[in-house]
């Protein structure tokens, strides 16, 4: 554990500022970057040279980082330490950590080589280290003295790593690489021993940042092809088709991240590719929109003019301009010079002395009039030779300029075979939202929207086969990864891929096979593009929506209220929450109720809680429903058990997690029984409660034995016998007198005929049995002191305890147990109850006189103390059965 504190400051002095500094738990990238060097210029220059010269250095990293959408969270003499996701997550911190990491070591290096110019010194330069992992972000301090700081290991990583690093290089950690390896370059693996870490730490160099990689998704195997957007596409060709004919359109696509918008564009693009058109071909112009691209004027235009160009972002600017001027004097002709000085500076390349100069005395709203007007002019143009798509992708990071420059561009729709087709998410908030609205207003005979949502029916199920295989993952976890991913296709491709990096699953030449069971946890990757939205509400929607965390995926506003700050402005809250989707109202009578979009939200948002907070919520959670529970129609035990054992009150857990796993059992949830009872175990065993832990364990097994889940409830079982230890029995003459009292006098003490109430409680009291029911249903050893049962649940051996025997002191053997059910069986004078023996082999036939050979019934003594039981089919009430009074052993004698 590590922390860093210290309020970072500019080369001014000026302190953090900007959103809210919680205290919370997060995966976030550190960067630490130093400069190489810088102690020279001490020995060669005067103090204020050193000062200028480091202090000019450590602004431009500064920038940089900035730039990107780091926190520098602490400057160290020529050093600086900073964070990506912390205060606010994005979704890819960890590729803008390493973007800043290159772009900070070329200006440096630039800057390095001025300095070595103008005094003649040494080049200096900067080395970066990058680690991905988790802390807890929180203050530090007293007094006048409180910073904000980050705990955890990786702090000390990136800090070790960065001295590892050669000069100008940027080092990476594993754990970074894995969810950004196709975005960039990179060099030779390293195994570095570093001081203060007890194993060694493997780490990779980031080489460049290739043109075009900024949206690549790692590819591990698990993309499939597209399901359950049949409609949608339809849709969407229906567009295409129009443009083919000469028709221009705007089509938006919108929906949350990961539910398949770039999927669809990537399809729509293959189908006019390679579909004639009325005039030519379609030609596919695509500008994305990135997160970190707010900032950068005309960006996706800019990834536009490179692609018609042909030319990548780490071309020489000379090629560019050539390529350029190139192109536009073939599109315009001698029109060329009016339009190249507007295109060069949105691809902001230097202009030659006659370009600059038609642009230099232009006021800064008029050359963005003008450039508006080329960018228009150069789109209608190339409409002219056909029809064009001009695709742009993610349109809600889209900076401002951009975002104004499409609006402009709408109206071309009206006049040339051009589609705008718009990728983006549904923020309500955000200018972009705005573009569709103008739109869908002033061109509703041109304009359409397709609203992606998750995936219905079985489509999910389609998918999931599509990517793995049918049939691949044990039922259980293959259900908690459809419900977790609720039909987004990119969570469900993330939680498959954890899948794969933790080994469940592994590839192989059949295929994909199940490797072994691990815990299912929200993916990092999933996980940011959650946290970057949490992370944009406002304090109150922000609190509100993780104290709602703790309570699961559907609370009740009463609750709430009981868990939540009173001074929070609770329905506000709410009201806020519901218009951004993140959470939707359940139903409003007899009370309301809400629950969270995705499961997952509530996962990510609850994660980020540290301890203390999360044990208070817990605790006034817990508090509120036990103060209604006798008011609650429904058995809230579970709930309970839950939020006290998240509050480390072990002795209310233990009852009530028993008490929910009675009655789950009772109530045949037998799921929930088997969740609650494993859960009930290590605490009972914690506290050496032998007895206690035999029970639950008995419990256990049968309600494993009930699901048909067989050679389960026979290990479990085993595990019960070690435990149990059988209370005193009474031995020799009777000491005591049986007292009944009841409406009717028994009066049959046979437990082959005794049919009535009191008489079954008579022969009860009389006879023991294999097995015997103990209070909540438990079924404990009897006469048998232990048992298995076969994984097909179709053979039961017994074995009886020693000592046992009649009450006139003859012993009692597994003989007598044969002898007492073959006489239930017996045609010539059954059993009140024959026919619950129907379930052992040859039981039927031999009452119904088809098998008069009472040897091949389905019950056998293997000696004086092993009764075997066969079965013609599996009955999970089997275990019951053999506490009744007519399964036990009879006096032969």
């Amino acid at each position: 554990m590590s922390c860093m504190g210290g309020e970072a400051l500019d080369p001014g002095g000026v302190g953090i500022t900007g959103p809210t500094l919680r205290e919370e738990r997060k995966v976030v990238t550190a960067l630490f970057a130093d400069l190489v060097g810088s102690t020279v210029l001490g020995e060669r220059l005067d103090a204020d040279e050193v000062r200028l010269i480091v202090g000019d250095a450590v602004a431009r990293m500064v920038g940089v980082i900035e730039s990107f959408g780091g926190t520098v969270k602490d400057l160290a003499g020529d050093g600086v330490f900073a964070l990506f996701g912390a205060p606010v997550t994005h979704e890819d911190d960890a590729e803008r950590a390493v973007r800043a990491g290159l772009r900070l070591t070329q200006a440096i290096g630039a800057y390095g080589a001025e300095v070595a110019r103008a005094w003649g010194i040494e080049v200096f330069s900067a080395r970066v280290g990058v680690v991905t992992g988790p802390v807890v972000l929180g203050s530090i301090g007293a007094g006048q003295r409180v910073e904000y700081a980050a705990f955890g290991d990786i702090v000390n990583t990136a800090a070790r790593l960065q001295g590892s690093a050669a000069p100008g290089s940027v080092l990476v950690s594993e754990s970074t690489r894995q969810s950004i390896q196709a975005l960039f370059d990179w060099g030779e693996w390293r195994t570095l021993e570093l001081k203060g870490k007890a194993e060694a730490v493997t780490a990779c160099e980031a080489v460049a940042a290739p043109a075009g990689s900024s949206r690549l998704r790692v590819d591990m195997g698990v993309q499939a092809r597209l399901v359950g957007r049949e409609r949608e596409l339809a849709s969407a060709r229906q567009v295409g088709d129009r443009l083919l004919a000469g028709s221009g359109s705007v089509l938006f696509l919108t929906g949350e991240a990961g539910v398949g918008k770039s999927r669809l564009v990537g399809e729509l693009r293959t189908h006019l590719e390679h579909a004639p058109a009325a005039r030519g071909r379609a030609l596919w112009l695509e500008g994305r929109c990135v997160s970190y691209g707010e900032a950068m004027p005309y960006l996706p235009f800019r990834d536009m003019l490179r692609g018609w160009l042909g030319v990548a972002a780490d071309e020489p600017e000379l090629r560019v301009r050539v390529a350029l001027r190139r192109r536009v004097d073939r599109l315009f002709g001698e029109r060329a010079p009016e339009v190249y000085p507007y295109l060069g500076t949105i691809l902001a390349v230097s202009l030659e002395r006659e370009a600059a100069a038609r642009v230099a005395e232009l006021s800064p709203e008029a050359l963005q009039y003008r450039t508006f007007e080329v960018v228009r002019e150069w789109l209608s143009s190339l409409a002219d030779e056909g029809p064009v798509v001009i695709a742009l992708e993610d349109l809600h990071w889209a900076d401002v300029t951009s975002l104004q420059l499409v609006e402009q561009l709408l109206a071309i729709t009206n006049e040339s075979a051009a589609l705008l087709l718009i990728a983006m998410r549904r923020e309500l908030d955000h200018p972009s939202w705005r573009v569709m609205q103008k739109a869908m207003r002033e061109l509703p005979h041109r304009a359409t929207e397709i609203a992606l949502e998750p995936l219905s029916g079985d489509a999910d199920r389609e998918l999931l086969d599509a990517l793995i295989g049918t049939a691949v993952l044990p039922a259980d976890l293959e259900r908690r990864i459809l419900e977790d991913a609720e039909g987004n296709p990119f969570y469900l491709e993330e939680l498959i891929r954890s899948l794969f990096d933790a080994g469940a699953l592994v590839r192989d030449a059949d295929g994909t096979r199940f490797d072994h069971a691990v815990s299912v946890i929200v993916p990092a990757t999933v996980e940011k593009v959650i946290l970057a939205r949490i992370d944009r509400l406002p304090e109150t929607s922000h609190d509100v929506l993780l104290a709602a965390s703790v309570l699961g995926r559907q609370f009740g506003l009463q609750w709430l209220e009981g868990v939540a700050r009173p001074a929070d402005d609770l329905r506000g809250a709410l009201h806020e929450l519901q218009r951004l989707d993140l959470l939707r109202e359940g139903r409003r009578w007899p009370q309301p109720e809400y629950r969270f979009k995705h499961a997952l939200t509530q996962e990510a948002a609850y994660r980020t809680i540290l301890a203390g907070e999360r044990t208070r919520l817990h605790r006034r959670a817990a508090e509120w429903l036990e103060a209604r529970q006798d008011a609650n129609t429904e058995d809230v035990s579970a709930l309970l058990a839950h939020h006290w054992l998240a509050c480390a009150d072990e002795d209310k857990a233990i009852a009530y997690l028993a008490r929910a796993g009675d009655r789950a059992r009772e109530a045949y949830a037998l799921d929930e029984a088997i969740g609650h009872y494993r859960a009930l175990l290590p605490l009972l065993e914690r506290r050496g409660l032998e007895h206690d832990v035999a029970l639950v364990l008995f419990k256990l097994a049968l309600a494993l034995h009930m699901s048909l889940r067989f050679a389960d409830a026979n290990a479990v079982y085993q595990q019960g016998f070690d435990h149990w230890t059988r209370p005193n029995a009474s031995v020799g003459l009777p000491a005591a007198t049986l007292r009944v009292a009841t409406s009717f006098l028994p009066n049959d003490p046979d437990p082959k005929s005794a049919i009535a109430w009191p008489n079954i409680q008579l022969c009860m009291q009389l006879f023991d049995r294999l097995v015997e029911a103990w209070p909540e249903r438990a079924i404990v050893p009897s006469l048998a002191e232990r048992w298995e049962i076969d994984a097909d649940g179709l053979r039961y051996v017994f074995h009886l305890r020693d000592g046992s025997a009649w009450s006139d002191g003859t012993p009692l053997t597994a003989h007598d147990i044969e002898y007492g059910i073959k006489r239930v069986l017996d045609p010539a004078s059954p059993g009140s109850s024959v026919a619950i023996y129907f379930a052992l082999e040859n039981g039927q036939d031999y009452y119904l006189g088809r098998n008069a050979d009472s040897n091949r019934i389905g019950v056998r003594a293997l000696d004086d103390r092993t009764v075997e039981f066969r079965l013609v089919a599996p009955a999970p009430y089997f275990m019951s059965v053999m506490n009744r009074p007519d399964s036990g052993p009879q006096p032969r004698h």
